[in-house]
């Protein structure tokens, strides 16, 4: 579905044609070409008339191609920005009479600029705290380097001192026992994030302080994996079963969490992004924003999802129901804050059966567990819907999506049209018999991370679990837009190791690993037009976060929200399109980033 058509701002063309049509009348329609021709003579010869200095602009980009992203994906060669808005877009002669004693210019030199990005599902403050204060350590790094990299963290520890790291495979979960961290940490719990942040892998001192041993139970809709033969668990906990674990540790402390917000904020303006879906928040992470809004050090929009059925929920869903039908915790709705959002888990991931599928696993005689059963999940919807938030439903198994639509149909039969418009994220599989189902919901699919788009280690494993044929289907980007259907790009960053749109935008074009092209492709006829990948990356985006009035393409009243590139897209190889740099970005008419 294009989103580009959505403008109700009339061109200067059919003003134009409004004015002429105005000055005709019936006896004088003989005259019309003489007129016409008059008119056309005098403007011909008239000066452009400088315009008063109220109407200078505060900054215009001159001598650029400038992709709009506007109905007609036209390129013009300049803008202007006055008051943190696009105030003339079009030719450089229309531009510089914009331009007085007190504008900035840029002169773009024949490159190329473009609406900034938005990235609809982002884990800021967990990603942010995983670079600045865990113990890092890359999941491609085999088993005893990784072990390697946590023993000389633990050096830097006191007995008794939390040790948080990330990422390990997850390809190795049933490998793994606590007995290997136990040698390299007997003092202190050590709690370590897959690369997936749906398992952890702890020490004996982590189940101690989490109170868990032989006898504990296994939560709906998680996993403690055990000893088969003794029962004690192996240290490896999946989906809900990590809260156990997360809750008895140490909260971080809003310092820290502020530093991590601004350091992920920084790093994804060098990417081009401007506006974000965070993935999860909670009071301290809102807060942290909330202050770097006030102190004027915010350098992006965000729109922030409150988890509801989290894996890592400290209370209940009825409980956490309760904290959405007030302001207290939320706050208003600011220029660049929208705290008006809920994140709901349908389901989990494919690894250990955790994401529901249509039809059987490949792996296994099971039809995979949702997260949550579908009357509850109704609830769920229905009430966060009735009380105006906007919804970010976690569904990967093409069961899931089915349910989250089902959801969302019976929550507009009970409220009727809200106006709140919800995403379906990930959208790894999707029945061909529900695609052309969320435009009529008003609901938008998001497809991250970038990773499940070109074969690698982790797509290839997924054969194993769902099958040839599914895998082959994974992420249809290009079939759901035929069916009419809004699609928005979302890194999943920090599941991924860069929040990088131009990685994400390279393989939505070929459906290939761009550092292992041989490796062939994933899904090849899903794969889209530049065109159509750079509406991905930002109108559609805006759309799915309810912000395409505001940003999301290069028009007239609209944010100015602006990039500018090392390189122009649309004349590169497509295999190039990855190594793609982003020179400035430009919030709301204020730069808040420039390459070095």
């Amino acid at each position: 579905m294009s989103l580009r058509q959505r403008t109700s701002r009339p061109t200067a063309f059919s003003k134009a044609c409004s004015v002429l049509h105005g000055m005709i009348r019936p006896r004088l329609r003989l005259a019309i070409l003489p007129l016409a021709a008059s008119v056309l003579s005098g403007a011909a010869s008239a000066q452009p008339r400088q315009p008063e200095p109220a109407a200078f602009a505060d900054t215009v980009f001159v001598n650029g191609r400038i992709f709009t992203a506007d109905t007609f994906s036209s390129i013009v060669e300049a803008v202007a920005i006055d008051d943190g808005r696009f105030v003339t877009v079009g030719s450089n002669e229309a531009v510089r009479r914009r331009v007085g004693p007190k504008t900035t210019v840029y002169d773009l030199k024949g490159g190329m600029a473009m609406p900034g990005i938005t990235d609809m599902h982002v884990h800021p403050v967990r990603g942010g705290l995983a670079e600045l204060t865990y113990c890092k350590f890359s999941d491609q790094l085999e088993l005893t380097r990784a072990l390697d990299a946590v023993r000389k963290c633990v050096k830097d520890k006191k007995p008794g001192e939390w040790v948080e790291g990330a990422q390990w495979d997850t390809g190795l979960a049933l490998s793994l026992d606590k007995a290997a961290l136990d040698q390299i940490a007997p003092k202190n719990p050590v709690y370590l994030h897959d690369n997936t942040n749906h398992v952890i892998w702890v020490n004996s001192a982590a189940l101690a302080a989490a109170g868990i041993d032989k006898s504990t139970p296994d939560p709906a809709g998680g996993r403690i994996l055990r000893d088969p033969k003794t029962g004690e668990p192996t240290g490896v906990l999946m989906e809900s079963a990590m809260a156990l674990v997360f809750n008895a540790k140490p909260k971080p402390r809003n310092g820290d969490i502020e530093r991590a917000a601004a350091w992920i904020f920084r790093k994804l303006n060098a990417y081009g992004v401007t506006s974000i879906q965070t993935g999860q928040a909670d009071a301290a992470d809102l807060a942290a924003f909330r202050k770097l809004e006030a102190e004027g050090r915010l350098t992006i929009r965000l729109k922030t999802n409150w988890d509801f059925n989290t894996p890592l929920a400290p209370v209940g869903p009825e409980k956490m129901l309760e904290r959405f039908d007030t302001r207290a915790e939320r706050g208003p709705v600011t220029d660049l804050i929208n705290p008006d959002g809920g994140k709901i888990y349908a389901d989990g991931i494919p690894i250990g059966a955790a994401s529901p599928y249509l039809e059987p696993y490949a792996f296994a005689h099971t039809f995979g567990r949702p997260a949550i059963d579908q009357a509850s999940l109704n609830t769920a919807v229905m009430q966060m819907d009735g009380l105006g938030l906007s919804i970010m439903i976690h569904a990967m198994g093409d069961a899931a999506v089915r349910m989250s639509l089902d959801a969302i149909e019976a929550a507009r039969r009970a409220n009727g049209a809200s106006g709140r418009r919800h995403v379906i994220a990930h959208t790894f599989s999707v029945d061909p018999a529900d695609m052309g189902r969320a435009q009529k919901l008003n609901v938008v699919f998001e497809n991250s991370p970038p990773v499940v788009l070109f074969p690698n280690d982790l797509t290839a494993d997924t054969v194993g679990l769902i099958g040839r044929q599914r895998v082959r289907a994974i992420a249809p980007i290009r079939s759901l837009l035929a069916a009419g259907e809004t699609v928005g790009y979302g890194s999943d960053w920090d599941n991924i190791p860069e929040p990088n749109p131009w990685l994400a935008l390279q393989v939505m074009i070929t459906r290939q690993n761009p550092s292992a092209p041989d490796r062939g492709f994933l899904a090849r006829s899903e794969a889209v037009d530049l065109i159509t990948g750079l509406e991905i990356l930002t109108i559609n985006g805006a759309y799915g976060l309810g912000l395409e009035n505001r940003t999301g393409s290069i028009e007239i009243g609209k944010d100015a929200d602006l990039i500018v590139l090392n390189q122009d897209l649309l004349k590169v190889p497509v295999g190039d399109i990855h190594k793609t740099r982003v020179l400035r970005t430009v919030l709301r008419g204020k730069t808040v980033f420039v390459q070095e």
